[in-house]
């Protein structure tokens, strides 16, 4: 194939994915799917970059420093997030969890950070420059096609997000945040799902975009109503169905 050729399936590719209807739990399966690389993938990607070990709370990098390369998350969570003029911290790239490439757009798009990012988590995480992670895509195909098919889901998500901030009360965002991170981070237990993450009530509040008093009502509605169930910092789900279906 042609490069001229292998570059119009690309877009033509990326155009129908993202033209294409995409309900929530199709975004959540594509966004499972597409961060699983095969070994030799990561080995590819991991190879390249420099893995350091950070403590929770250290900033991996910040909204307005110059971008230089990608971060691979190989163990622990990250989140995305901005800070407003007032001061008030919003989760706008959600949380990002082990096997996540993040920092992409800047580099792709050679800007400045507009987001920080930091560990929630003690993590282990890999750097890798800007000019071995073009040729790492550029010399693969599969690695190349699947970070654009990120990127689209990232989009739509994205899109979700804000349609849920401009359209649904605090207990629906909220009641979506959990059921998404049920389904991607869940861990199948006796009576429920239990998200391993232990996120803290402030910063549930600012991936839904609220108080933190506000989220602590929230959850305890919803542990009230027998849907989830609270256990020190995490969280279980019990019934699934209404979850969703909570408004």
């Amino acid at each position: 194939m042609s490069a001229m050729l292998h570059y119009n399936y690309l877009v033509k590719y990326i155009y129908k994915l993202i033209m294409r209807e995409i309900t929530l739990d199709n975004i959540l399966l594509l966004d499972k799917e597409l961060k699983e690389f095969t070994e030799q993938e990561w080995h590819k990607l991991l190879e390249r970059a420099i893995v350091m070990k950070l403590p929770k709370g250290s900033t991996v990098f910040s909204a307005s420093e110059k971008s230089q390369g990608v971060f691979i998350i190989k163990s622990g969570w990250v989140k995305i997030s901005r800070i407003s003029k007032d001061g008030k911290e919003s989760v706008v790239g959600c949380i990002r969890n082990p096997k996540e490439i993040i920092g992409l757009a800047e580099v792709l798009l050679n800007k400045n950070r507009t987001c920080n990012a930091v560990a929630i988590t003690d993590i282990e995480i890999g750097f890798l420059k800007t000019e071995d992670f073009y040729n790492l895509i550029k010399e693969d195909f599969n690695i190349s096609l699947k970070i654009m098919r990120l990127l689209a889901a990232r989009m739509r998500e994205a899109e979700e997000n804000v349609h849920n901030l401009s359209s649904n009360y605090v207990s629906k965002r909220l009641a979506s945040f959990l059921y998404k991170a049920s389904f991607k981070w869940g861990i199948d237990d006796e009576d429920g799902i239990k998200i391993p993450l232990n996120l803290t009530h402030e910063e549930i509040a600012q991936v839904v975009g609220t108080s933190r008093q506000t989220t602590t009502k929230a959850l305890n509605m919803l542990q009230k109503k027998g849907i989830i169930k609270l256990e020190k910092k995490q969280i279980k789900i019990l019934d699934i169905k209404k979850l969703l279906s909570y408004k």
